[in-house]
Parts: structure tokens; sequence; C-alpha cells
């Protein structure tokens, strides 16, 4: 028998090679993964944790800051696309706004992880269309951008940010399963408003800050290109 945790899936790693990438311990890992900021699969005792979330995490280790609250992640993105993010009172939008002017929203990407943590589904592609108009989901990466016809289609895959009190609900509405192969990725956001999501599609901020997370060569140069407009 093949122990899975010694020889993991491709496209995972081990809880103890997790915390060794990211330079904290196990404990730190686990919780990680509790609060859906590391996709893993539970194999009998075990987790295996997803080798692209801890690459990106690492990636995006905070420097020149401690990482934003999701009000606060949010509220920067909002403001960073002229929008008011009505949730912040009169002194966090001011320390916003000049973080934005001082940094702009590429020197601040570190620190936006909290603006969502990526699950992953599949659905039946009936079901699709249903899912890219639920009231409940607003649209993000390549799915926002082909919306906005800014030359990228999306595809057959759904990409979102759902309020996480929303989310079991969504995943029966819509039959989704957890997936190694998704055609729906919703970025959790851990609730801190009265109603979300503000919009049905998401700022162009956030838009350009997923599309740098896709694969896709193509989703990554449009990202960039949105992220040196935004906060502008």
């Amino acid at each position: 028998m093949v122990d899975v945790t010694s020889t993991p899936a491709p496209g995972y790693v081990t809880v103890a090679e997790a915390a060794k990438r990211l330079g904290v311990t196990e404990q730190r890992v686990l919780r990680l993964i509790h609060e859906r900021e590391l996709g893993a699969d539970r194999v009998g005792h075990a987790h295996l944790v997803r080798l692209e979330d801890v690459e990106r995490r690492a990636s995006l280790a905070p420097t020149g800051g401690r990482r934003f609250t999701t009000a606060h992640a949010w509220g920067l993105l909002e403001l960073a696309a002229g929008n008011p993010a009505p949730w912040l009172d009169r002194s966090a939008r001011y320390r916003l706004r000049r973080l934005l002017a001082e940094r702009g929203l590429a020197g601040l990407r570190s620190r936006l992880t909290g603006r969502g943590v990526p699950s992953r589904f599949r659905a039946h592609p009936s079901q699709l269309r249903g899912l890219r108009s639920d009231p409940a989901l607003m649209l993000s990466g390549a799915t926002a951008a082909s919306e906005l016809r800014l030359g990228l289609l999306s595809g057959e895959v759904v990409e979102g940010y759902v309020d996480a009190r929303d989310l079991d609900e969504i995943v029966r509405r819509h039959h989704l399963r957890a997936s190694r192969d998704p055609n729906v990725i919703l970025r959790v956001v851990p609730s801190f408003a009265v109603t979300w999501p503000p919009a049905r599609l998401a700022p162009l901020s956030a838009v350009a800050l997923d599309l740098l997370d896709d694969p896709d060569p193509r989703a990554r140069t449009l990202g960039n290109q949105l992220l040196a407009r935004s906060g502008r």
C-alpha cells in the first residue's frame, strides 16, 4: 500500500512539506486549512495540501506591513476602483487612500490575500449559466473580464466571490461538488458587511488581482495591465 502522506498525488504536498515551504509550523498549516486559507483534501487521517495554494501564499508573503482585514482589503479594492466603500469610517478611508497613493495597488498586493479564499468545484455544464446570474455571486477573474469584453474569454469556467454565509446554499442550489478539476472557482469572503455582494461584477482592482492568479498567461498579462491602471 502506498503511503499518501509521504507520496502525495501530483499537485499536492503533505502538511509537513507545506509547513517547510511556508516557513511555519505544521499546526499553523492545519489552522490555515481550517480557515480555508489553504485548499486541502483529507485522505484517511491526513491532509494533503494543494501545492498551487502553498506556492501562491509563499509568493504573497506580506512585506511592508501586515495583511489587511477582509473589510479593509475590500475597502482598498473599492477605493482603487473609485467606489465609496461605505462600510469604512472616514479615518479608515483616509488611511487606505494614502497607502494607495504611496504604494499603488501592485505594491499592496501581498497584503490583500484576505479578500477571499478560493474553493474549487465542479458543476454540470447546464448549471453554469444559472450560476453566473446568481445574485449571491460577484463575478471576477476571467469570467468578469469576459463580461466586460476585455478581450478574454472565460470558457466553461465560472469564477467569483461569495459571502461565507451564502456558500452552502450556492453549493446546494447549483449542485456543486468539490473537485481537483474545477470549472467553478468561488472565492469565499469572510462575512464583514450587512449585505454582499455590492455589485454583480467585482471592481477592476479585484478582477486584476484574480487574473494574476490564473494559470493562463493571457489572463496574467491582462491582469498586469489592469493592475497598472488601478488606483491611479
